[in-house]
């Protein structure tokens, strides 16, 4: 692998031919001896010699074989089609191999149940095996090289706090990967879901993180943090066998985070507020192994999703629409909202202390879904909800204005209704849409004990 002058930087394969056969430096079998029979007797000498000449043959097929295929490799993974729309329609999860090995660059080594992942959910998890054990170690450029495997050319990443960054090489020197290893010097993340179809891909983690250096205005405590994190992913096929990304949005639990620092923004929720969980079933974890999920049937859960996501947030109003939400949601279930918010078990905490508030809070409520999908009975959304502020949400006062909020919600559906959920709402943009810096507040907000 070398790096030369093509926009910057290059990859190079150089190869050394095979041996030249048949050259004086390797001796002919003397063919003098006498036939019996019709076959040829040779000495032990020369049938040694007649050995190392076919295995000298064989050899040079192989490594022009090898060599065949890398120039293949080469070809087919360098492939680009033109940019779609995030919103592309909804495609259940697919099964295909990844895509030929790149000779110089970084190749996870996957374990067999992995290797026949949805496209777009596979190229997720090349990426962040690379993040996760070698992108600290790398220069820029070569950061580059490697996630230009998985990263179209035409990327976007969009995020909640930090900048905003366009093409691979835009977001590993100056987007939000790089001022995240500053801040935090330290980091372990593990995985609560992880699902995927052929374009679209969502995982839920959280972070275990040393915060060592001021975030966003925010004073460090220099001390190990926990918060929880979602990403969203739209990706596009370049091959019959393989998927880059060209969009991926990320959001961090804010509210959560600076509440676990003492410098909490948000009134403390009516739930109880931290605690998030993988799924409650045996489904893997990250749940779900794909493998796994295939046996599921995701047109149900697709179908019972889209209804959780329009009737609960978009319904006819605070108290209205009770049948049509219980309709689809599970007497036992579990959902994970943000800090604010918190966790409710079961449909009356569900509906007094998630639905209500934010139905109170928003008339004329729309919704408008960039990415949705589903991987067996798990399913993923993320979008934005609008409506007009007529009173009090997470402690914001009615505004009379139109707010839009970005949300990425994930569900997990058992036998045609919906067990658990997973929320996290772009807060800190509803602040600055009333023009209130929530970042600002945090760090102003007087340090206090924390649980």
């Amino acid at each position: 692998l070398g790096q030369g002058s093509r926009s910057g930087t290059s990859v190079a394969w150089v190869s050394r031919p095979p041996p030249v056969l048949g050259s004086s430096r390797v001796p002919r079998p003397n063919l003098s001896a006498t036939m019996s029979g019709g076959y040829l007797h040779l000495t032990g000498e020369e049938s040694m010699l007649r050995t190392q000449r076919q295995q000298a043959v064989h050899s040079a097929r192989w490594a022009l074989g090898c060599f065949a295929a890398v120039v293949v490799a080469f070809t087919v993974g360098r492939q680009t089609v033109p940019s779609v729309n995030i919103g592309a329609p909804v495609q259940m999860a697919g099964d295909a191999p990844w895509s030929p090995w790149v000779p110089g660059l970084f190749q996870p080594v996957l374990q067999p149940a992995f290797l026949n992942e949805p496209l777009a959910k596979s190229a997720v998890r090349r990426f962040d095996m690379y993040l996760m054990t070698k992108a600290a170690f790398a220069t820029p450029s070569v950061k580059t090289l490697n996630v230009e495997q998985w990263l179209a050319p035409d990327f976007l990443y969009e995020t909640v706090g930090f900048a905003t960054s366009r093409t691979p090489r835009g977001w590993c020197e100056s987007g939000e990967e790089d001022e995240f290893r500053r801040t935090f010097n330290e980091s372990v993340f593990s995985q609560m879901l992880f699902l995927g179809t052929d374009d679209m891909a969502s995982t839920t983690s959280y972070g275990s993180v040393f915060w060592g250096n001021d975030l966003l205005g925010v004073l460090a405590p220099n001390d190990w943090v926990y918060f929880r994190v979602a990403d969203f992913y739209a990706a596009r096929k370049i091959s019959p066998v393989a998927a880059q990304l060209y969009y991926n949005f990320m959001i961090i639990d804010f509210a959560d985070l600076f509440r676990r620092v003492g410098r909490p923004v948000l009134p403390p929720a009516p739930l109880p507020e931290g605690l998030v969980l993988t799924a409650a079933a045996n489904d893997g974890v990250p749940a779900p192994l794909s493998v796994v999920a295939k046996a599921q049937d995701a047109a149900t859960a697709l179908k019972v999703a889209k209804a959780a996501l329009q009737e609960d947030w978009i319904g006819s109003g605070a108290g209205a629409g009770t049948k049509q939400w219980r309709s689809h949601w599970h007497s036992n279930l579990t959902f994970y909202g943000p800090g604010g918010i918190g966790r409710a078990h079961g449909t009356e905490q569900y509906r007094q202390y998630v639905l209500e508030p934010f139905r109170a809070a928003f008339d004329d409520r729309s919704l408008d879904t960039n990415i949705f999908g589903c991987e067996g009975n798990y399913c993923g959304a993320f979008g934005e909800l609008s409506g007009r502020h007529v009173g009090p949400w997470l402690g914001l006062e009615a505004s009379g204005k139109i707010l839009a909020i970005r949300f990425a919600i994930q569900w997990r559906v058992v036998d045609g209704l919906v067990q658990e959920g997973w929320a996290l709402f772009d807060i800190p943009a509803v602040f600055k849409q009333l023009d209130l810096d929530f970042f600002a507040m945090a760090a102003a907000a007087r340090p206090q004990i924390h649980s």
